[in-house]
Protein backbone atom coordinates (compact mmCIF):
# COMPACT_ATOMS: atom_id res chain seq x y z
CA UNK A 1 0.00 0.00 0.00
CA UNK A 2 1.60 3.35 -0.84
CA UNK A 3 2.03 5.19 1.97
CA UNK A 4 0.39 8.37 1.07
CA UNK A 5 -3.33 6.48 1.28
CA UNK A 6 -1.90 3.72 4.22
CA UNK A 7 -4.11 4.33 6.83
CA UNK A 8 -2.92 6.21 10.03
CA UNK A 9 -3.26 5.49 13.32
CA UNK A 10 -6.71 6.99 15.33
CA UNK A 11 -3.66 9.22 17.32
CA UNK A 12 -1.38 9.78 14.62
CA UNK A 13 -4.90 11.29 12.81
CA UNK A 14 -5.87 13.49 15.46
CA UNK A 15 -2.31 14.87 16.36
CA UNK A 16 -1.12 14.92 12.80
CA UNK A 17 -2.96 18.68 11.97
CA UNK A 18 0.56 19.74 10.11
CA UNK A 19 3.06 17.62 8.05
CA UNK A 20 5.54 19.98 9.09
CA UNK A 21 6.94 21.92 12.03
CA UNK A 22 5.14 24.79 13.81
CA UNK A 23 7.14 27.51 13.83
CA UNK A 24 4.55 29.52 15.93
CA UNK A 25 6.34 28.16 18.99
CA UNK A 26 9.05 30.57 20.78
CA UNK A 27 12.23 28.31 21.00
CA UNK A 28 13.05 29.91 24.15
CA UNK A 29 10.23 28.90 25.55
CA UNK A 30 10.15 25.52 24.60
CA UNK A 31 13.61 25.09 25.31
CA UNK A 32 13.20 26.44 29.31
CA UNK A 33 10.25 23.46 29.34
CA UNK A 34 12.78 21.06 28.55
CA UNK A 35 15.47 22.24 30.79
CA UNK A 36 12.79 22.31 33.82
CA UNK A 37 12.69 19.46 32.73
CA UNK A 38 16.04 17.93 32.35
CA UNK A 39 16.42 19.18 35.87
CA UNK A 40 14.59 15.89 37.65
CA UNK A 41 15.30 13.47 34.60
CA UNK A 42 19.23 14.05 34.65
CA UNK A 43 19.14 13.16 38.47
CA UNK A 44 16.56 10.33 37.93
CA UNK A 45 18.55 8.56 35.48
CA UNK A 46 22.32 8.64 37.89
CA UNK A 47 20.20 6.88 40.76
CA UNK A 48 18.89 4.42 38.54
CA UNK A 49 22.32 3.41 37.64
CA UNK A 50 23.50 3.73 41.36
CA UNK A 51 21.15 1.88 42.39
CA UNK A 52 21.21 -0.89 39.46
CA UNK A 53 25.68 -1.14 40.23
CA UNK A 54 24.52 -1.87 43.84
CA UNK A 55 21.98 -4.35 43.40
CA UNK A 56 23.63 -6.04 40.26
CA UNK A 57 27.63 -5.55 41.45
CA UNK A 58 28.53 -4.32 44.66
CA UNK A 59 25.89 -6.24 46.76
CA UNK A 60 24.59 -8.35 44.35
CA UNK A 61 25.34 -11.29 46.96
CA UNK A 62 22.61 -9.54 49.26
CA UNK A 63 20.22 -8.25 46.97
CA UNK A 64 19.87 -11.24 44.59
CA UNK A 65 18.77 -13.53 46.98
CA UNK A 66 15.99 -11.60 47.26
CA UNK A 67 12.76 -12.31 44.47
CA UNK A 68 11.79 -9.19 45.00
CA UNK A 69 15.05 -6.88 44.97
CA UNK A 70 15.09 -9.34 41.33
CA UNK A 71 11.78 -7.62 39.74
CA UNK A 72 12.72 -4.51 41.31
CA UNK A 73 16.19 -4.41 38.76
CA UNK A 74 13.83 -5.20 36.25
CA UNK A 75 11.68 -2.17 36.86
CA UNK A 76 14.77 0.27 37.10
CA UNK A 77 16.46 -0.98 34.11
CA UNK A 78 13.05 -0.36 32.35
CA UNK A 79 12.37 3.54 34.14
CA UNK A 80 16.46 4.14 33.46
CA UNK A 81 16.53 3.45 29.86
CA UNK A 82 12.97 5.41 29.56
CA UNK A 83 14.23 8.39 31.12
CA UNK A 84 17.61 8.17 29.46
CA UNK A 85 15.37 7.75 25.99
CA UNK A 86 13.39 10.83 26.98
CA UNK A 87 16.45 12.93 28.01
CA UNK A 88 18.41 12.65 24.57
CA UNK A 89 15.41 11.93 22.15
CA UNK A 90 11.55 12.32 22.92
CA UNK A 91 12.23 15.76 24.82
CA UNK A 92 14.69 16.75 22.40
CA UNK A 93 12.64 15.92 19.48
CA UNK A 94 9.72 17.77 21.44
CA UNK A 95 11.45 21.17 22.99
CA UNK A 96 14.34 21.47 20.68
CA UNK A 97 11.89 23.04 18.40
CA UNK A 98 14.90 25.01 16.57
CA UNK A 99 16.10 21.79 15.46
CA UNK A 100 12.66 20.57 14.74
CA UNK A 101 13.14 20.37 10.74
CA UNK A 102 16.55 18.48 11.12
CA UNK A 103 15.63 16.28 13.05
CA UNK A 104 12.49 15.15 11.72
CA UNK A 105 13.95 14.71 8.28
CA UNK A 106 16.69 12.20 10.38
CA UNK A 107 13.95 10.18 11.16
CA UNK A 108 12.21 10.20 7.67
CA UNK A 109 15.48 10.21 6.57
CA UNK A 110 17.10 6.92 8.60
CA UNK A 111 14.00 5.05 9.21
CA UNK A 112 16.38 2.28 11.15
CA UNK A 113 16.18 4.72 14.03
CA UNK A 114 12.83 5.17 14.74
CA UNK A 115 12.37 1.04 14.04
CA UNK A 116 14.54 0.64 16.99
CA UNK A 117 13.76 3.79 19.23
CA UNK A 118 9.87 3.08 18.80
CA UNK A 119 9.52 -0.44 19.20
CA UNK A 120 11.65 -0.37 22.38
CA UNK A 121 10.09 2.20 23.69
CA UNK A 122 6.57 0.96 23.86
CA UNK A 123 8.03 -2.49 25.01
CA UNK A 124 9.38 -1.18 27.76
CA UNK A 125 5.99 0.66 28.42
CA UNK A 126 3.88 -2.55 28.15
CA UNK A 127 6.61 -4.41 30.86
CA UNK A 128 5.83 -2.08 33.30
CA UNK A 129 2.40 -2.96 34.17
CA UNK A 130 3.96 -6.65 34.17
CA UNK A 131 6.35 -5.82 36.39
CA UNK A 132 3.89 -4.44 38.94
CA UNK A 133 1.63 -7.13 38.64
CA UNK A 134 4.59 -9.29 39.64
CA UNK A 135 6.03 -7.14 42.22
CA UNK A 136 2.51 -6.91 43.74
CA UNK A 137 1.75 -10.84 43.69
CA UNK A 138 5.35 -11.43 45.08
CA UNK A 139 4.22 -9.45 48.35
CA UNK A 140 0.72 -11.21 48.90
CA UNK A 141 2.73 -14.55 48.53
CA UNK A 142 5.43 -13.44 51.15
CA UNK A 143 2.76 -12.72 53.91
CA UNK A 144 0.34 -15.32 52.33
CA UNK A 145 3.05 -18.26 52.14
CA UNK A 146 6.23 -17.06 54.09
CA UNK A 147 7.36 -20.83 54.58
CA UNK A 148 7.69 -21.72 51.32
CA UNK A 149 7.65 -18.51 50.06
CA UNK A 150 11.88 -17.85 48.77
CA UNK A 151 11.66 -21.42 47.54
CA UNK A 152 8.17 -20.72 45.06
CA UNK A 153 10.00 -17.63 43.69
CA UNK A 154 13.16 -19.12 43.45
CA UNK A 155 11.32 -22.09 41.38
CA UNK A 156 9.25 -19.62 39.46
CA UNK A 157 12.11 -16.53 38.80
CA UNK A 158 13.21 -17.80 35.30
CA UNK A 159 9.50 -17.27 34.04
CA UNK A 160 9.06 -14.00 35.57
CA UNK A 161 11.81 -12.77 33.71
CA UNK A 162 10.28 -14.42 30.49
CA UNK A 163 6.92 -13.35 31.05
CA UNK A 164 8.23 -9.61 31.15
CA UNK A 165 10.57 -9.69 28.19
CA UNK A 166 7.88 -12.00 26.15
CA UNK A 167 5.14 -10.62 26.82
CA UNK A 168 4.58 -6.97 25.56
CA UNK A 169 5.52 -8.09 22.23
CA UNK A 170 1.96 -9.14 22.22
CA UNK A 171 0.69 -5.93 22.14
CA UNK A 172 3.56 -4.16 20.19
CA UNK A 173 3.26 -6.57 17.17
CA UNK A 174 2.08 -3.96 14.89
CA UNK A 175 4.28 -1.31 15.97
CA UNK A 176 6.85 -3.48 15.11
CA UNK A 177 5.41 -3.89 11.10
CA UNK A 178 4.07 -0.91 10.97
CA UNK A 179 5.87 2.37 9.35
CA UNK A 180 6.91 4.94 12.20
CA UNK A 181 7.05 8.63 11.62
CA UNK A 182 6.98 12.25 12.90
CA UNK A 183 3.69 13.16 14.36
CA UNK A 184 4.11 17.12 14.62
CA UNK A 185 2.77 18.51 18.02
CA UNK A 186 3.79 21.58 20.02
CA UNK A 187 6.14 23.29 17.55
CA UNK A 188 7.97 19.99 17.80
CA UNK A 189 7.65 16.08 16.69
CA UNK A 190 7.31 12.51 18.80
CA UNK A 191 7.55 9.39 16.83
CA UNK A 192 3.99 8.18 15.81
CA UNK A 193 2.96 5.34 13.30
CA UNK A 194 0.53 4.24 10.59
CA UNK A 195 -1.11 0.71 11.41
CA UNK A 196 -0.68 -1.98 9.23
CA UNK A 197 -3.49 -3.85 11.27
CA UNK A 198 -6.38 -1.02 11.28
CA UNK A 199 -7.88 -2.66 14.62
CA UNK A 200 -4.70 -3.15 16.57
CA UNK A 201 -4.31 -0.11 18.47
CA UNK A 202 -1.64 0.34 21.46
CA UNK A 203 -4.10 3.16 22.91
CA UNK A 204 -6.34 -0.01 23.22
CA UNK A 205 -3.82 -2.54 23.94
CA UNK A 206 -2.31 -0.45 27.33
CA UNK A 207 -5.98 0.41 28.31
CA UNK A 208 -6.36 -3.60 28.61
CA UNK A 209 -3.05 -4.03 30.19
CA UNK A 210 -3.74 -1.39 32.65
CA UNK A 211 -6.81 -2.34 33.72
CA UNK A 212 -5.80 -6.36 33.94
CA UNK A 213 -3.09 -4.15 36.46
CA UNK A 214 -5.28 -2.38 38.49
CA UNK A 215 -7.85 -5.18 39.32
CA UNK A 216 -4.52 -7.38 40.17
CA UNK A 217 -3.11 -5.07 42.37
CA UNK A 218 -6.28 -4.11 44.13
CA UNK A 219 -7.08 -7.59 45.17
CA UNK A 220 -3.34 -8.50 46.40
CA UNK A 221 -2.89 -4.99 48.11
CA UNK A 222 -6.57 -5.67 49.91
CA UNK A 223 -4.95 -9.31 50.77
CA UNK A 224 -1.26 -8.33 51.92
CA UNK A 225 -2.95 -5.57 54.38
CA UNK A 226 -5.49 -7.88 55.62
CA UNK A 227 -2.75 -10.41 56.30
CA UNK A 228 -0.56 -8.32 58.13
CA UNK A 229 -3.21 -6.93 60.57
CA UNK A 230 -3.03 -10.78 61.31
CA UNK A 231 0.42 -11.14 61.54
CA UNK A 232 2.96 -11.14 64.91
CA UNK A 233 4.90 -7.99 64.97
CA UNK A 234 8.25 -9.05 64.63
CA UNK A 235 7.02 -9.92 61.03
CA UNK A 236 5.04 -7.26 60.42
CA UNK A 237 8.34 -5.41 61.29
CA UNK A 238 10.56 -7.54 58.52
CA UNK A 239 7.92 -7.17 55.73
CA UNK A 240 6.79 -3.78 56.40
CA UNK A 241 9.35 -1.91 54.09
CA UNK A 242 8.97 -3.89 51.20
CA UNK A 243 5.61 -3.90 51.41
CA UNK A 244 5.13 0.14 51.93
CA UNK A 245 7.24 0.63 48.83
CA UNK A 246 5.42 -1.97 46.73
CA UNK A 247 2.18 0.02 47.77
CA UNK A 248 3.81 3.92 46.94
CA UNK A 249 5.16 2.06 43.64
CA UNK A 250 1.29 1.16 43.04
CA UNK A 251 -0.01 4.71 43.40
CA UNK A 252 2.52 5.94 40.74
CA UNK A 253 1.61 3.29 38.42
CA UNK A 254 -2.42 4.39 38.98
CA UNK A 255 -1.26 7.85 38.28
CA UNK A 256 0.14 6.61 34.92
CA UNK A 257 -2.66 4.52 34.44
CA UNK A 258 -5.38 7.45 34.78
CA UNK A 259 -3.46 9.80 32.22
CA UNK A 260 -3.49 7.30 29.82
CA UNK A 261 -7.14 6.14 30.57
CA UNK A 262 -7.46 9.87 30.02
CA UNK A 263 -5.83 9.89 26.38
CA UNK A 264 -7.22 7.01 25.12
CA UNK A 265 -11.04 8.19 26.12
CA UNK A 266 -11.11 11.78 24.88
CA UNK A 267 -12.56 11.53 21.66
CA UNK A 268 -11.50 15.39 20.75
CA UNK A 269 -7.88 16.41 20.78
CA UNK A 270 -7.02 19.83 20.25
CA UNK A 271 -2.63 20.79 19.70
CA UNK A 272 -3.15 22.76 23.26
CA UNK A 273 -4.76 19.36 24.71
CA UNK A 274 -4.06 18.68 28.18
CA UNK A 275 -3.79 15.25 27.80
CA UNK A 276 -0.38 15.77 25.92
CA UNK A 277 0.89 17.47 29.06
CA UNK A 278 -0.65 14.67 31.43
CA UNK A 279 0.48 11.55 29.63
CA UNK A 280 4.63 12.27 29.86
CA UNK A 281 4.15 13.80 32.90
CA UNK A 282 2.31 10.60 34.70
CA UNK A 283 5.50 8.74 33.09
CA UNK A 284 8.04 10.82 34.99
CA UNK A 285 6.23 10.46 38.22
CA UNK A 286 6.65 7.11 37.54
CA UNK A 287 9.98 6.14 36.10
CA UNK A 288 11.81 9.04 38.88
CA UNK A 289 9.35 8.32 41.97
CA UNK A 290 10.26 4.33 41.61
CA UNK A 291 13.80 4.86 42.25
CA UNK A 292 12.70 7.48 45.01
CA UNK A 293 10.05 5.42 46.57
CA UNK A 294 13.08 2.04 47.22
CA UNK A 295 15.55 4.47 48.52
CA UNK A 296 13.44 6.33 50.70
CA UNK A 297 11.51 3.08 52.20
CA UNK A 298 14.44 0.90 52.70
CA UNK A 299 17.30 2.61 55.20
CA UNK A 300 19.55 -0.51 53.82
CA UNK A 301 19.04 -0.02 50.33
CA UNK A 302 19.55 4.37 51.05
CA UNK A 303 23.19 3.83 53.20
CA UNK A 304 24.26 1.41 49.97
CA UNK A 305 23.04 3.84 47.20
CA UNK A 306 24.16 6.98 49.45
CA UNK A 307 27.95 5.03 50.17
CA UNK A 308 26.39 5.44 53.88
CA UNK A 309 28.93 3.62 56.23
CA UNK A 310 27.86 3.75 59.17
CA UNK A 311 25.69 0.76 60.36
CA UNK A 312 22.74 0.03 63.05
CA UNK A 313 22.65 -3.42 63.94
CA UNK A 314 18.77 -2.96 65.44
CA UNK A 315 18.12 -1.44 61.58
CA UNK A 316 19.22 -4.30 59.32
CA UNK A 317 20.04 -7.24 59.63
CA UNK A 318 20.05 -10.51 57.34
CA UNK A 319 17.94 -13.13 58.54
CA UNK A 320 17.69 -16.57 57.14
CA UNK A 321 18.37 -14.93 53.94
CA UNK A 322 15.52 -12.10 54.12
CA UNK A 323 16.82 -9.23 54.37
CA UNK A 324 15.35 -6.60 57.38
CA UNK A 325 15.30 -2.98 56.49
CA UNK A 326 13.98 -0.44 58.98
CA UNK A 327 13.41 3.60 58.10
Amino acid sequence: MDSSTAPLSIITKLALFERTCDSSYSPLAENLKYLVQFVYLLPAAMLHARILYILLWKHRNLYLKQSFYILFIMSCIACFTLVVQDIFFARVFQYMTQFCEPMSEFVENYPIFPAIYYPLQQHLHCAQPIIQILLTVNRMSCVVIPWKHSQVWKSFMKYAIALVILTPFLFIWNIIISKKLPVYTFGGFYIGYERVVIWATMTLFMLILRAITIVITAVCTFITVLRLTRMSKRLVSSERTLCIASFLISSCFLGTAAAESLFAFQVVRTSTSISYFLLPISWDILNVGTPIVMVMASSQLRRHVFGILKRSRSNSRVEDGTIVTGF
